[in-house]
């Protein structure tokens, strides 16, 4: 039972993860700041990580929680894409 909860503590570490991210990536949309995609950046990999050690011991019925976070995680990939992509273009 113990796995598990940490399993669960460790998708929620990330979710919040995520969500420091998107945070970051719109504060670098708004004010084209390249240092909050740099942070956007490494709070998405430390995200990455801690999806893939919370995934290690986690119980099958877990994994549609796993699969769902996964799903923040890419989208929170695409918008740090399209977040470069306009700070490139400035």
């Amino acid at each position: 039972m113990q796995q598990n909860q940490q399993a669960q503590q460790a998708a929620e570490m990330a979710q919040q993860t995520i969500q420091l991210a998107l945070n970051s990536i719109q504060q670098a949309t708004q004010v084209a700041n390249p240092y909050a995609v740099q942070l956007a950046q490494q709070q998405l990999q430390q995200a990455t990580q801690q999806l893939e050690q919370a995934q290690n011991s986690a119980q099958p019925a877990q994994k549609q929680q796993f699969q769902l976070v996964h799903q923040q995680l890419q989208q929170a990939l695409q918008q740090l894409e399209q977040a470069l992509q306009l700070q490139n273009q400035s």
